[in-house]
Parts: C-alpha cells; structure tokens; sequence
C-alpha cells in the first residue's frame, strides 16, 4: 500500500507539472499572438511615429521579440520629414521619409498620403521592413565592393520585382547603378518613378520604370519584346535581382511564374555572358561567390502569422528546390541594424546546377 501511495503521488505531481508547462505555454503563444497580431496587416498596422506608415516590424520604434536578447527599439538611423502638398505638386497631404545610409547617404522616400494603405491590392505603397533590411544589406555590401576593388566600384545591373516605392531601387540608383524598377500596381509605380528619379545619380547609372506583370511574363514566348528583358538586353543582364516583401498569401497564384521569370533571368544571363566573355564578373567580400553566369538574388520577407503560415513558407521553398534552386540564409550579423527588424528574414537564392 505504501508503495502505491508513493506511486499515486508521484504521479500526480508529474501531472501538475504538465499542466503547469501547457499553461505558461499557453500564456506565452497568447502574449506572442498579442504582439505580432497587432502588424499583420496593412490595415492593422500602428503608425511608426504618429505618421500613419504602414511599417510592419521596426522604424523609429519597433515592437518584435526575440527569445533571449534585449534590445532598444529606437532607431537613429531613421528620420521622418513631412513636406506640404505645395512641394509635391501631384500629392495631397504628402508624407516622406528620409532614411541614412552608411554608404550611399542620405534617401529621400515619398510615400504618398496617409490613407494610402486600404487594401491588400496596394501593399506597395507602404514602406515595409523587409525593404529597410533589404536596402541596409546592398549598401553594405557595395561599401565592401568598394573595399575590395580599390574605391573603385563596379557597375551592378539590378532587376528590382514587386519595387513598391523603390526604396532598394533608390539606393541602388544613388550608387550608380542601372537600375531596372517593377511593379504591376499602377498607384505605387507614381510614387516609385518619383523616388528613383529624385535619389538617382545622374552621372552614373540609368534608372527606368515598368510596369510587370510576372505570370504574363512567364507565359510570354518571346521574351526579346518584353520592355524589361529588352533593356536588361544592352546590359548584358542582371547582375543583382532584389525580391523585398513580395512572397506572401496575396501573391502565391504567382509563385510559380516568379520561378520562371527568374529561370528566363538566368538563361538570358547566360547567353550574352556566352556572346560577350569580357563581361566583368561580380566580386564579392564576403565568403560566398555567385558564378558570373548567374544573377544575384535576394529575397527578405516579414514572417506574419495570419498572411503567411508555415505550410505555404514551406511550399514555396519547395518550389524552389524543385527548379533547382536554393535559399540561402543571410545571417543577421551581416545586415546592418539587422537587430531593428525581428521578424524579417534574408536569403540569397542560388541555382544548385
């Protein structure tokens, strides 16, 4: 008897134990979901500053946490201006932002009206983090080009995708780059052919505009009369295409064709690498080496619970491997202020053949 009591006991207090770990479980999943519901999306979002910007996860004060690591949330790297309508001359009630670089100074951003943000069809026209962690990454490496190539800088191509308000494709522009800026929402490409023209350096790189659509691209033949792979023609290619914030449940009809778009990317990289060897192949400062015959890519996204669950994150990167290809991560000690923007991840996507 005695020895069932002890039995009766000791199994009574391993089940208090369970229960108190589902509890505190419980309470933490609820206290997580209670933080990050609250920047989901667009429509949810709180204003970084009062300015009503539909930034997700960082800006001037940032929300997101990370187990194990205490971190300030003030971001002195980031300044909000707001001009009069007067100054813009094709916005009421214009906001803008300016940001600081480490490399390519100061970037002045449009972001068009306070009320911009209303539908998931115009997620362009919010800065988000994934194009700060995007944007911080690029100008740091060509800080490190620089390093590496005698303060001389070579001349990058960059495809930038889904561009939004072209805050990667105004600091790519600021660098002297030919830079190649995307979208298929008709409002955001407004505010982003303003954004690039205003940040560009005129006496380096050229800056156009377009409008793309990735599954009719896709499913176009004949990709020598896309306007986009025409003028990529003169270039010799893409040397570097940026991917900010453009995979979430809104986009996922397009998975595919943005696989194939970048599959042509590659092709036509290629063939005019074959038709012309003097190109000058990328160099890099870091450990990794992407083959001159293939175009840089990078992909950063915000992870969001309620826009993007792990069954589809997982999906699409089995799409990719079923294309060849492969996401590599960007540690976050490689992305400056990296430590601001929590939930938002870095890949470099490669070509494993």
């Amino acid at each position: 008897p005695e020895d069932r009591i002890k039995v009766m006991k000791s199994i009574a207090h391993l089940s208090l134990f369970v229960h108190v770990i589902l509890f505190l479980h419980r309470l933490h999943l609820c206290f997580s979901f209670s933080i990050a519901g609250r920047r989901l999306l667009p429509t949810e979002m709180r204003s970084v500053a009062g300015d009503g910007d539909g930034d997700d996860n960082g800006g001037e004060h940032g929300t997101g946490l990370r187990r194990g690591t205490t971190y300030s949330w003030a971001n002195p790297k980031l300044q909000t201006t707001k001009d009069s309508a007067k100054q813009s001359g094709n916005h009421t009630d214009p906001e803008y932002k300016r940001i600081q670089f480490g490399g390519c100074g100061s970037i002045l951003v449009h972001s068009g009206t306070s009320s911009r943000v209303t539908s998931l069809q115009h997620t362009g026209l919010s800065l988000w983090s994934a194009a700060y962690v995007m944007s911080y990454y690029i100008d740091d490496m060509w800080i490190q080009d620089i390093k590496c190539s005698n303060n001389e800088l070579n001349k990058w191509t960059v495809l930038d995708l889904g561009a939004g308000l072209g805050l990667c494709s105004a600091v790519a522009a600021k660098h002297g780059m030919n830079i190649i800026s995307t979208d298929s929402d008709s409002q955001a490409l407004v505010l982003l052919e303003e954004n690039v023209r205003r940040n560009c350096n005129e006496d380096n790189g050229n800056t156009s505009v377009h409008t793309l659509d990735w599954i009719s691209a896709a499913e176009q033949a004949d990709m020598t009369t896309n306007p986009v792979f025409e003028e990529l023609e003169k270039y010799g290619g893409s040397d570097l295409v940026i991917l900010s914030d453009v995979i979430y449940s809104a986009t996922k009809p397009a998975w595919k064709a943005l696989i194939v778009l970048l599959q042509k990317l590659r092709s036509q990289r290629m063939r005019l690498l074959c038709n012309s060897p003097a190109t000058v192949e990328r160099k890099r400062c870091d450990s990794t080496h992407t083959p001159a015959s293939d175009p840089l890519v990078l992909l950063s996204y915000t992870q969001r619970r309620r826009d993007m669950s792990p069954q589809d994150e997982a999906e699409f990167f089995t799409m990719l491997r079923k294309e060849g290809m492969e996401a590599v991560l960007v540690p976050s000690g490689q992305i400056p202020h990296g430590e601001t923007y929590m939930l938002t991840t870095l890949f470099e996507l490669r070509w494993v053949n």
